[in-house]
């Protein structure tokens, strides 16, 4: 007896798991519309308000298109697209990007003091963080927002996406975390907040929406944040401001302003030694440097306007606008292991400071329209993209006068960090980017799309200071296609391929010669699912990654580069969301990465990628009351991640972990009461911390708990 292909065992799977479904959620609805009643508009974790998408709501002005940039159902896309939405965004009580971006599978969030180290990571490479579909300079995650009082809703699209996106320092990579502000509506309210909680947490929010008459709209979302750190000696201070405006100007023309501040100061945590983390007598929450040494503060400031365009209810047009600057005065004492290693539990700490500041104008003009050609539909996006990011950054390291040494066992008095050590290295960089940009979505018939695209980029990299006086111009071209076939009610398949680009930085050759592009190519096929009935939605989806000319040490020469670097990631991802009934919400997310290096000058081939993780994944739950309990809601969910390197090459692990949270709602009349509790069982573990690629550790978070409370106006 011959076997059926795979692919008919899952198409017939599929069948009879939709109907045992349909009639397991049949049966639950009438048992619960006997019950309770349901409310009428009930929240979602789902991303169903937004897979249509650059249509903006009226009467204010027009919103980015969200990150497929198609006004086509997201079904319909190729590529792995999450959504985190404004009902999940409330209901977990999250309020950084990093505690929320741990719902969505292959994501490794960037850590609150990492940011101006390190971007999140993407299935196993560094991704960038886009504000409104725009870069924000893009080597740090120093754009991240500080707070979610001005976030709407958080998507991640993976993979290359260098046909729709780039500028600053290139294309993502691994892909890209789109954070998508909160604008103007039709109505006029008020929403003010206060958290509280542990490590002295208190944080005060207000979001004001004015509707100025019929045609235009102010909408005020702001925040002050103060805490400790669970790490001794830490004190953490967040200010946010969102201010938006909107205008229709026609009934065809919409403008949208948007301003963004955001501050971060914090004194710098330099991690604990993996050599004696978890060594007895090492506590692990002690600050091992200099507690009296400046604090390291983060500004950014964006002004962002988009005008909209409707020709048409097929052609639009929108044209954007962006100023972008970024400021930070990084200061640290730290040990520097590679010369001065740990002995007898001891390393002497050096001092250092990096100011640096960065001024980015990005103009994209785009336009969308939709025709058919015989029986194929089209939904064409055509652009363009301009941007000019100035870098101007200095170091100042001193390795003569030393501070310590620290011992890590006996806990030395928290060192004096002294004069702040004279700047000695100086680097200012242009980098521009200039790009035209094509993309056909093709519905060739109601079960079969195809999309095919390509982006043709012009970057330019000027060293104006420092450096090796680089002054280079690269011609790249970017393709992109994929295909959607729905095999069942609620399932389609997908597979799609890409290429992305993007600048080597900071490179030093042993002969002055110029970098070459950093390049990747990306494999993805899977299913999704989209489910109405059954309330089953999300993405399940193989990949391949492949990462090529990675700067890597020159054996001829020290402290200078070749690009003969190349890296790999592989794996398999979840990310699924269940709502069998308006009541209750359940994510899963779960992924495998595989990632290595695989050609290198030092590293070994098959090292693995420092804080990239084999296996993680997170399931959490939401059940909403009705009837007498109207108002009230719980939640729980447990994370996960395997060991992750630390370093290359590969020396010492990160800890796995498996930790609990729960939290609880009830609102009543105009206000909303939430508790949150993180790491319910106290886990003990450390993370993967990215500092000046040493070896060192991050403990995770203990036990902690937040009341937020909310009042509507």
């Amino acid at each position: 007896m011959r076997t059926p292909p795979v692919s008919v065992v899952f198409l017939n799977w599929w069948i009879m798991y939709r109907r045992m479904l349909l009639a397991w959620a049949a049966s639950g609805a009438l048992c619960a519309n006997a019950q309770t009643p349901e409310p009428e508009t009930p929240p979602t974790w789902r991303g169903d308000e937004i897979v249509v998408v650059g249509k903006v709501p009226a009467p204010y002005g027009a919103d980015d298109a969200a990150v497929a940039r198609l006004p086509v159902p997201l079904d319909e896309i190729p590529q792995s697209i999450q959504v985190l939405t404004p009902a999940l965004l409330e209901e977990q009580e999250l309020n950084t990007l990093s505690d929320a971006l741990v719902n969505v599978s292959g994501v490794v969030p960037s850590q609150p003091s990492e940011i101006v180290l390190a971007n999140p990571i993407v299935r196993g490479f560094e991704a960038e963080i886009y504000m409104d579909g725009l870069m924000g300079y893009g080597d740090t995650a120093v754009s991240d927002p500080a707070s979610l009082i001005g976030v709407e809703r958080i998507e991640v699209a993976k993979g290359p996406t260098s046909v729709l996106f780039g500028g600053g320092t290139g294309a993502p990579v691994g892909g890209l975390i789109n954070i998508v502000s909160k604008t103007p509506q039709d109505t006029s309210f008020a929403n003010a907040r206060l958290r509280a909680g542990s490590f002295g947490t208190l944080a005060p929010g207000i979001d004001v929406n004015l509707a100025l008459g019929e045609r235009a709209g102010l909408r005020l979302p702001a925040e002050y944040a103060r805490s400790d750190d669970y790490v001794d000696e830490v004190e953490i201070e967040r200010v946010t401001l969102s201010p938006s405006f909107g205008l229709a100007v026609t009934d065809s023309t919409d403008l949208l302003l948007r301003v963004a501040f955001n501050r971060i100061e914090q004194l710098e945590y330099v991690g604990l030694p993996a050599e004696v983390a978890g060594s007895a007598g090492v506590d692990r929450f002690q600050f091992t440097s200099a507690a009296d040494a400046p604090d390291t503060v983060i500004e950014n400031l964006t002004v962002h306007g988009s005008l909209t365009h409707r020709f048409s209810d097929r052609i639009e047009s929108t044209l954007q606008v962006r100023r972008f600057e970024n400021s930070f005065d990084e200061f640290s004492s730290s040990p520097f292991l590679a010369f001065f290693p740990i002995v007898e539990g001891a390393a002497p700490q050096i001092r250092g400071s990096l100011p640096v500041d960065t001024t980015e104008w990005t103009v994209d003009a785009s336009v969308t329209a939709i025709f058919e050609t015989g029986r194929i539909e089209h939904t064409l996006l055509a652009g363009l993209t301009f941007d000019d990011t100035n870098y101007n950054g200095a170091t100042g390291f001193d390795l003569f006068n030393l501070l310590g040494p620290y011992d890590y066992a006996t806990e030395t008095p928290p060192l004096s960090f002294g004069e702040t050590p004279p700047l000695n290295n100086f680097l200012e960089s242009d980098y521009r980017t200039q790009a035209v940009y094509l993309q056909n979505h093709m519905r060739l018939s109601e079960r079969l799309t195809l999309l095919a695209g390509g982006r043709l980029s012009r970057y330019k990299l000027i060293e104006l200071a420092g450096g090796q006086g680089t002054d280079k111009s690269f011609t790249r071209f970017d393709p992109r296609l994929g295909a959607s076939l729905e095999i069942a009610p609620g399932l389609s398949a997908f597979a799609g391929w890409s290429t992305g680009s993007r600048l080597s930085l900071f490179f030093a050759s042993a002969d002055g010669s110029p970098p070459e592009l950093e390049t990747s190519e990306s494999f993805e096929a899977g299913v999704k699912f989209h489910e109405g009935d059954l309330g089953l939605s999300g993405t399940l989806a193989a990949f391949r990654i492949v990462r090529k000319n990675v700067p890597a040490p020159d054996p001829a020469t020290f402290v200078t580069s070749i690009q003969t670097g190349e890296q790999e990631a592989t794996g398999v991802e979840a990310d699924l969301v269940w709502e069998p009934s308006r009541a209750l919400s359940v994510l899963l997310s779960a992924a495998y990465t595989d990632s290595e290096v695989t050609e290198d000058t030092v590293i070994p081939s098959g090292d693995g990628i420092p804080r990239v993780p084999e296996y993680s994944g997170r399931l959490a739950a939401r059940y909403r009351f009705a009837g007498a309990l109207d108002g009230l809601g719980i939640g729980a969910g447990v994370s996960f991640a395997s060991a992750a390197e630390i370093t290359l090459p590969n020396s010492f692990e990160s800890d796995d972990y498996v930790v609990l949270d729960a939290q609880v709602s009830y609102r009543f009349d105009r206000y909303r009461v939430g508790l949150a509790v993180h790491n319910l069982a106290d886990e003990e573990y450390f993370r993967a911390y990215q500092y000046f690629a040493q070896a060192v550790l991050r403990p995770g978070a203990p036990r902690s708990a937040f009341v937020t409370l909310t009042a509507d106006f």
